[in-house]
């Protein structure tokens, strides 16, 4: 996975739990919040990210979160909400191609399931997924749009989990097109209707 989705991704995930944990602690205790009662809440909810894996490509970011919720006249959420509309312009850029790298590299690092171009010379390794170059290729027109639905196949006893995982982005149906003889699993990943970007 490139650096800069990486980071961007991490980033995402900071930003948006970090005003959750604000907004539920608010919820849960009630009352008037002010901004230095905010701050020193998301400070306690970010300061321990520094030393998680993670979040190691947005140490930066992270240093002057920290910088700015410790001022006396910082304001930590207004800035978390600008890195959150900064992020959701980058992610209005993705291509169609971009979407299917994220959501197969998701497979791998939160589920286990690994994806791998079809190699006719070698067995298939159980658990992970494979695609043929040709079927990416002509599932996409010029400008990374999926034009037709994608053929993957799988041998795992995990299908269920699978499907799940792909289906829970949104974006994709998982259509299960037929078993062989070798318990290979022949799956189609449908793109869903997508509300126009304009």
């Amino acid at each position: 996975m490139s650096r800069n989705l990486k980071h961007h991704q991490a980033l995402d995930e900071l930003v948006t739990n970090a005003l959750l944990a604000l907004y539920g602690n608010i919820r849960l205790q009630g009352g008037f919040w002010s901004v230095k009662k905010r701050n020193e809440q998301l400070v306690k909810f970010i300061k321990p990210k520094l030393k998680k894996s993670q979040f190691s490509t947005c140490k930066p970011e992270i240093k002057t979160m920290l910088s700015i919720g410790r001022s006396a006249t910082g304001n930590l959420e207004r800035k978390l909400w600008d890195v959150n509309r900064l992020n959701l312009e980058y992610r209005a850029k993705f291509s169609q191609v971009d979407e299917l790298y994220i959501m197969l590299s998701g497979l791998f690092e939160q589920h286990q399931f690994p994806s791998m171009l079809e190699n006719s010379e070698k067995d298939l390794e159980k658990d992970t997924l494979y695609m043929k170059e040709k079927g990416i290729e002509s599932g996409f027109d010029e400008d990374n749009n999926q034009i037709k639905p994608l053929a993957m196949t799988v041998k795992t006893e995990r299908l269920k989990a699978l499907i799940e995982a792909v289906q829970a982005s949104g974006i994709y149906r998982v259509e299960i097109d037929h078993v062989d003889e070798h318990e290979v699993i022949h799956l189609l990943l449908h793109r869903k209707e997508s509300p126009s970007r304009d």
